[in-house]
């Protein structure tokens, strides 16, 4: 069967006058079926921010500016998009693109702007723009004060340090703040039993990276970012920092900050997009064995971000071959891909007997995962 023209973004049908009621059906399926959870975590406010007033009876268009180049960071990654002379060169009026806003306080505004014309602006501009679906990043930091004082930062952990015993809990609200500001999507150990089981302070400490990874697995972490402290103080503050995803690892010293804002910007440099890459590639899926599959995989790359469109170009038994327009390239497709649940990897040697009965020769090979 022979299948071509059918465009998953709007439904529309090219070069067939008649749908067989097979595809029909795999047509409705896809649009009441349920995603399943991926590994990658879903933003939803990248396209809203927080501007500060600096005063009683300051202009709104100050806090506006402010919000605006918070949101072009996280979209985008890039932090010199803040700068006033960058952002005015892409919206000279950031008060034409908000969409609402509302008081939170006297001196700050909670700010939302057109999604639409941020990312054609930057599109035109040749500027990257990073999707909503982002890796879930897994932070442990250890610190060591001293005094044999050694304590692993955990979520709605209330451990008090010593000298100073609300530190704790003033770098957590800090490293979640400075996360959400990059749109970086994070999650704070529990560090409970089951976590110790698997790793410990000094595991964090020497750079076992190993167990540190395993343990995050329950958090479906996709990523992990270790710190590495002996002060609190925010002046005096020096953090060594690790950051594992996948096969790659980073590693630098810096201040708390530099945590979540590196590990942003090491993501956006390998999942961005350029709106002069688009191209089209050829996805062959395997294993796809129900009209539920279908519409799950079907709605899987509707989801995507990234696909600007796609095309069932051929249907074989339990093979099905898509015809993708990505903005980028193979490679950053196959990232994409490889951060969900829904699909695994074929290997190329495993691929080779797909190969002869494509309709063409695919760039990637995935199975779908039951």
């Amino acid at each position: 069967m022979n299948l071509r023209g059918v465009k998953n973004k709007n439904s529309s049908v090219t070069g067939a006058s008649r749908l067989p009621v097979f595809l029909c059906l795999v047509v409705l399926a896809a649009t009441g079926s349920h995603i399943p959870e991926a590994q990658a975590a879903r933003v939803n406010d990248l396209y809203g921010a927080v501007g500060n007033l600096p005063g009683a009876g300051a202009r709104l268009n100050i806090a506006f500016d402010e919000a605006l180049g918070q949101v072009l960071v996280k979209v985008t990654g890039l932090p010199e998009l803040a700068s006033p002379g960058a952002r005015n060169s892409l919206f000279s009026d950031s008060a034409s693109i908000v969409q609402r806003y509302s008081m939170l306080s006297d001196t700050e505004v909670r700010v939302e702007f057109d999604s639409k014309a941020i990312r054609t602006a930057l599109d035109r501009a040749g500027q990257p723009v990073w999707g909503s679906d982002r890796p879930l990043v897994a932070l442990w930091l250890a610190v060591d004060t001293g005094g044999g004082q050694r304590v692993i930062l955990a979520e709605g952990s209330r451990t008090p340090v010593t000298a100073d015993p609300d530190a704790l809990e003033r770098v957590r609200i800090d490293l979640e703040t400075i996360a959400a500001q990059r749109g970086l999507p994070v999650v704070l150990p529990l560090v409970d039993a089951q976590d110790l089981r698997q790793v410990s302070f000094s595991d964090l400490w020497g750079d076992f990276r190993q167990p540190v990874v395993a343990a995050s697995q329950r958090y479906g972490a996709e990523a992990v970012l270790i710190g590495r402290t002996r002060s609190l103080d925010p002046v005096q503050q020096g953090v060594r920092w690790t950051l594992v995803a996948g096969d790659e690892q980073s590693s630098w010293q810096g201040d708390l900050a530099s945590g979540p804002a590196h590990a942003a910007e090491f993501f956006a440099q390998r999942f961005a997009t350029y709106a002069d890459s688009a191209g089209a590639l050829r996805v062959l899926i395997t294993d796809v064995d129900s009209l539920d599959t279908y519409g799950r995989l079907w709605s899987y790359f509707r989801s995507l971000n990234i696909v600007e469109s796609a095309t069932i170009a051929r249907i074989t038994d339990d093979r099905v071959e898509f015809e993708l327009v990505v903005r980028g390239d193979a490679s950053r497709l196959s990232r994409t891909l490889n951060a969900s649940r829904q699909l695994r990897a074929v290997s190329n040697s495993a691929a080779e007997k797909y190969l002869s009965v494509a309709s063409r020769r695919p760039d990637l090979v995935y199975a779908w995962a039951r």
